[in-house]
């Protein structure tokens, strides 16, 4: 296929393929590197202006890597994206946030370098909210991006920017952290495949612990398409020193019948939105038809008890950012610098008690050890991964008087934060579809270390309710068909 072909409307092929078929395709020789990355250009340049999903164009870096004769790993050649929050020697690194605009890192973290010792080429940064807060992606630095199935509507966060990428086309798959439901919530809400992996299983991303004991809650991972992207990038950047022991790349569907365990109870008590409940129920349902035994049961811990707990570890975690951020580069904690949500949290963060921490470390504890206990007579947990579809954008601007917007993000991340806490992993997996095409995806975590589990279940699911064909009406596939 040559340079002309890629750029001729609809006639990207490499848009329908991923990461590993267009590896394959650099690796036999059938198209080089430069194809790919002009390509990927091309699908960001036709998409990116109605999403705004990448801030920062990388262009140039990534023609001269795509030229490297030295190039080379399991992804050699394949455009990629990376989430404004990992340091990335060279390249911007603002963390959303406008105080550090002009912030470009001298160093790679360890996680970053595993990235690129894959081959991977790194065409552009995707949008987040700042230092990754909040479970929508509208920063004042670099304002909304839009959802692909609905332009009116949140494609999530933290990694939002990642999650509408990906779905639009505009590269196989795309760099996501994880705290609190970041990389699910963006799978869910833009219909592609999202794993958090188990605390400790992959690379440093470089951030400093969690202060006070409190356990650290951010992971690294992608948003993908297809499971086996998922699965072999995170064979790929495991931490060769992990005590969870090896994973290796999990190739094959579950072969046995799991035990799945149905939530249908947020953590403060309150069921979901009807689409989405209906879509959990149809997930069980599903489960059952492929050999597996689902049923319901609820949460072993107090859930607004663990919740309010895992909230005081959240503004803790903004108030040292904010902190941070004020004693590196000398500027005022002010909406000048930071956004009126950022700065609520880190306010009641600076201002909880030691006291008052050690609670909220105990009562994490706590609710950790009764999720391990939970998956001795349970495989997998099965849950909403938000009580709502895509919001329209506007509903979690970050201007929003504090208690309005504390309630409703609170609100709409009512499953996800404290597997975070226990540190377990999980993911989010596009099954359904709401009423007016929006995805809803099904949230399944499983104990400590056992993605091999949630994996092979992900590839048996996805062959009974495949979604690599569903295309979002603002992807590259719909924007060129049209064209």
């Amino acid at each position: 296929m040559s340079q002309t072909q890629v750029h001729s409307g609809g006639n990207d092929e490499f848009a329908k393929l991923d990461a590993i078929a267009q590896a394959d395709l650099v690796r036999s020789g059938q198209i080089s590197t430069s194809e790919l990355v002009e390509a990927a250009i091309a699908r960001i340049e036709a998409t990116n202006p109605a999403l705004n999903a990448v801030t920062h164009k990388l262009y140039s870096q990534a023609r001269e890597r795509s030229a490297s004769a030295a190039l080379s790993g399991p992804f050699a050649g394949v455009p990629f994206l990376i989430k404004d929050v990992l340091s990335v020697a060279g390249t911007p690194n603002t963390f959303g946030c406008r105080a550090l605009r002009n912030f470009i890192p001298p160093v790679s973290s360890p996680y970053a370098l595993a990235l690129e010792a894959v081959g991977l080429v790194t065409v552009g940064r995707t949008n987040t909210p700042e230092f990754a807060l909040i479970d929508a992606t509208e920063p004042k630095l670099f304002g909304p991006t839009h959802n692909p199935w609905d332009l009116a509507r949140s494609p999530g966060g933290s990694s939002g920017g990642a999650g509408a990428a990906v779905a639009a086309g505009m590269t196989p798959m795309a760099h996501a952290s994880d705290g609190g439901g970041s990389i699910r919530h963006p799978a869910c809400h833009n219909g592609v495949f999202g794993l958090k992996p188990s605390r400790g299983r992959n690379r440093s991303d470089g951030a400093p612990p969690m202060p006070f004991d409190l356990p650290d809650v951010a992971v690294n991972h992608v948003l993908t398409r297809s499971v086996r992207d998922s699965a072999l990038m995170l064979s790929l950047t495991e931490d060769p020193d992990t005590k969870l022991g090896p994973l290796g790349f999990v190739r094959d569907p579950i072969s046995k019948p799991l035990r799945v365990g149905l939530i249908q109870e947020g953590f403060s008590g309150n069921r979901p939105a009807t689409d989405v409940d209906d879509a959990l129920v149809s997930t069980a349902r599903l489960c059952e038809s492929l050999g597996h035994h689902a049923e319901p049961t609820a949460w072993p811990f107090s859930g607004p008890a663990a919740i309010e707990a895992f909230l005081d570890a959240w503004m803790v975690l903004a108030a040292s950012a904010v902190q941070a951020t004020c004693a590196w580069i000398g500027c005022d904690a002010d909406t000048e610098h930071f956004e009126p949500w950022t700065l609520g949290l880190a306010s009641r963060g600076a201002a909880l008690s030691p006291e008052r921490i050690a609670g909220a470390v105990a009562q994490l504890t706590q609710a950790s050890r009764a999720l391990d206990a939970f998956f001795e007579a349970y495989d997998v947990l099965l849950s909403p991964v938000a009580r709502h579809p895509a919001k329209l954008l506007g509903e979690h601007a970050t201007d929003l008087p504090f208690d309005t917007l504390f309630e409703r993000a609170v609100d709409n991340s009512d499953f996800t934060p404290l597997i975070n806490a226990a540190g377990i992993p999980a993911m989010s997996i596009p099954l359904y579809w709401s009423a007016n095409n929006l995805p809803i995806g099904s949230h399944f975590a499983a104990r400590a270390g056992a993605e091999a589990t949630l994996f092979g279940l992900a590839y048996q699911l996805e062959a009974a309710r495949p979604w690599a064909d569903r295309w979002p009406p603002a992807s590259y596939q719909e924007v060129a068909r049209v064209a």
